[in-house]
């Protein structure tokens, strides 16, 4: 499993993003319940430009895990990719206050200024 992983992460940071997404897709046949795959793979799309099908991936993330903090993060931006600015604003404030809840408040931080960036444009 561990070697699989490791491919998969080396695929997509080497810029194998298809290759990458494809690993991921079938790691999600073999168990449709892990949240990561379904991050992962949505992060490979939305660096590909493929926006919609990572939103679709972070929602289902979140399905899986409601406190998938990253999750709600990285659906915001694709959503704001898409032009979604109030969905995107949405995503975003529920991935600033998990990440309060957790304690990373540097990352709290950094997500509020993100909101108030988009809210001024």
């Amino acid at each position: 499993m561990w070697i699989s992983k490791i491919k998969e992460i080396i695929k997509g940071e080497l810029g194998d993003k298809p290759g990458a997404i494809d690993d991921y897709t079938l790691a999600i046949k073999f168990n449709p319940n892990l949240a990561q795959a379904y991050y992962n793979r949505g992060n490979d799309y939305r660096k590909s430009g493929a926006n919609q099908e990572a939103i679709q991936d972070y929602s289902q993330a979140i399905k899986i895990n409601p406190n998938f903090t990253e999750s709600y993060y990285n659906r915001g931006v694709a959503r704001y990719a898409l032009g979604d600015k109030q969905g995107a604003i949405s995503d975003l404030q529920q991935a600033a206050n998990l990440f309060q809840q957790q304690g990373n408040l540097g990352a709290y931080q950094m997500t509020l200024e993100n909101i108030r960036k988009i809210q001024q444009q």
